[in-house]
């Protein structure tokens, strides 16, 4: 080639991501990574309740990479894509192969405009079973318009011949033949390679997360399919709890959370105890009087006055301001999220 050859990676700042940066990088190719925001991942999430705007800033461990790195937000996109993904759903609420292929089509543009060669990633065949699985590999491939201008670094021994290789942008030998959920051998080529910080494989989407999931699915249904902008982080924040009405309540279990809560005063009832220190609860709209002083009584029984008699709580919502004396306490009919 009369210049240099091009990659972009479509990266998450994972283990396997950053190992995939260091094999083409040893290449001596060009770089430019790509890190893709989904609404949905624990770092964005804690972004936003410390009431951050915007999206977070790219992970350290990519940014100690030394290669650019732009963030792309689609967290519209995805917050839209649960509503029906064409692929299905994961074990919990993960559309995991059409995220992929949603984020490998940005990445295909990027690749297009830019004029680079090819874009890789950090997936291992055989690790995650929606969209590390061959077959899904090779839709994803496909869907993606990428075909064999996807290169996976750490798992490319096992797999057909893509495109770059035969073009002589790398050879076979540089390729790994990685697979499966171990996570030995990446730790060991880590120290090789002299990759020392990085996240644990706990951080991931929270999507997959059997509580985070079960909350969001319960906004999904209220929502009649679409969500909001700011549901995800509603779903992240203190107890959700069902009263017997049929309302929602949302308990905030520290400061912080009580801070974030209280931003979505606009959509119901806000909740305080007037006299103890405790926790803002949130109450959906609509809500009837008797979901409304269970509200109360669970703001209560959270609260420093969990031992009084009786507490008086501050209630905020479209009727204005009133205050509720009520008895701490779990009132029967309620389910906790």
């Amino acid at each position: 080639m009369s210049r240099p050859a091009r990659a972009l990676g479509a990266v998450s700042g994972g283990l396997d991501s950053l190992l995939a940066v260091r094999l083409i990088q040893a290449m001596g190719i060009e770089l430019q990574l790509l890190h893709f925001v989904t609404g949905f991942e624990p770092r964005q999430l804690r972004h936003e309740l410390a009431g951050k705007a915007g999206t977070a800033e790219p992970p350290p461990e990519l940014v100690a990479l030394g290669a650019p790195v732009e963030v792309i937000d689609l967290r519209a996109e995805l917050r839209s894509l649960l509503a029906a993904p064409p692929h299905g759903f994961g074990a919990q609420l993960n559309p995991c192969l059409d995220c992929k292929i949603l984020m490998l089509r940005r990445a295909r543009e990027r690749m297009e405009s830019s004029g680079a060669d090819f874009v890789f990633t950090g997936d291992v065949l055989g690790q995650r079973p929606m969209s590390q699985r061959r077959q899904a590999m090779d839709r994803i491939d496909r869907c993606s318009g990428l075909q064999d201008r996807l290169l996976r670094p750490l798992s490319g021994a096992l797999l057909p011949t893509a495109l770059p290789e035969r073009e002589g942008l790398y050879r076979r030998e540089q390729l790994l033949d990685l697979q499966g959920r171990s996570r030995r051998r990446q730790e060991a080529l880590a120290a090789e390679l002299g990759v020392r910080d990085y996240p644990t494989p706990a951080g991931g989407c929270l999507l997959a997360d059997p509580a985070y999931a079960r909350r969001l699915r319960n906004l999904l249904e209220r929502r009649s399919g679409v969500l909001r902008e700011d549901d995800p982080l509603l779903a992240y924040l203190g107890r959700h709890v069902l009263l017997r009405g049929g309302a929602l309540a949302v308990i905030g279990r520290q400061h912080e959370e009580n801070l974030a809560i209280a931003r979505f005063a606009d959509r119901g009832h806000l909740l305080e105890a007037r006299d103890f220190n405790g926790p803002t609860a949130l109450v959906e709209a609509p809500a009837d009087s008797q979901d409304l002083i269970a509200a109360a009584r669970l703001t209560a029984r959270y609260g420093q006055g969990r031992e009084r008699e009786r507490v008086v709580v501050g209630l905020g919502g479209p009727e204005g301001r009133r205050e509720i004396d009520v008895q701490p306490g779990e009132p029967d009919g309620i389910g906790l999220l």
